[in-house]
């Protein structure tokens, strides 16, 4: 309201103003709003941090400040969506302790059941990837016999249309070679798009195992339905010794598996 007033009043008066008294006015209101700091953090967290640094701040001086935000902000969109689009696939092993988890190059190999974890964003940018592990979750229970597969999916987020289409072509795949395919851990969202595009008009629903609070795990329940399926035909002897469950003498006692 002040500047507002002043303009209004006093507007005949500022062309007496030097124009080298206003330029040194904003070199030094121009300097005081750079966060030396903050950018010497900004530079030293990670070449992902410094390039949007430094692009952003030729951008300002080659452009124009007005654009250079936009710029940053283009680039920055453009340099995430490689980064998210990055999804991890393991194999998982159920190790004599009863312990699910990641498998080692020296543990043997399964030939009953196989148990995958995927993580990661299940959004369009991560569809090749996402190819690429189904081809080869394909390539090694091919190869090792196996046809009973869990797929852990309880880390991956943001599934959207082309995503949920490469997993629908995976099952259908799969179900027409005579696999059996168990999701385990599906998340509320990823569930309900499931549900929403009537996959269990094709594929059996018992074969979902949503996450929820329960004593044991989604990934423990759809193991243990894998191993109930096979039963006496478990020709693996490492799995074998996990197949059948003992009964326990107390409640307290059951341990069967840390996932």
């Amino acid at each position: 309201m002040i500047v507002a007033v002043a303009v209004l009043l006093l507007a005949p008066l500022t062309r007496y103003i030097p124009k080298a008294s206003l330029a040194g006015l904003l070199l030094v209101t121009a300097f005081r709003l750079i966060d030396f700091e903050r950018i010497r953090y900004a530079l030293r967290a990670s070449r992902y941090d410094a390039g949007l640094v430094l692009i952003t701040a030729l951008s300002a001086l080659v452009i124009g400040v007005e654009f250079a935000i936009l710029v940053g902000v283009a680039v920055s969109i453009v340099l995430f969506v490689p980064r998210a689009a990055k999804l991890k696939a393991t194999e998982l092993f159920v190790s004599p302790e009863r312990v699910v988890r990641e498998r080692l190059p020296s543990d043997p190999e399964c030939t009953s059941v196989a148990v995958y974890d995927l993580e990661g964003e299940l959004f369009f940018g991560a569809a090749l990837e996402l190819d690429r592990h189904f081809e080869t979750i394909n390539a090694q229970v091919e190869a090792r016999g196996i046809r009973h597969v869990v797929l852990r999916l309880k880390r991956v987020r943001n599934p959207d249309v082309v995503c949920i289409e490469k997993l629908e072509h995976f099952l259908r795949e799969s179900q027409s070679n005579g696999r059996i395919i168990l999701l385990a851990g599906l998340r509320p969202e990823l569930l309900a798009a499931l549900v929403k595009l009537q996959f269990s008009d094709w594929y059996p629903p018992e074969r979902f195992f949503p996450e929820e609070d329960e004593r044991y795990s989604a990934t423990l329940r759809a193991v243990r339905y894998a191993y109930s399926l096979i039963a006496n035909a478990n020709t693996c002897a490492h799995c074998a010794q996990h197949s059948v469950e003992p009964i326990p003498v107390r409640e307290d006692d059951r341990l069967y598996y840390l996932v």
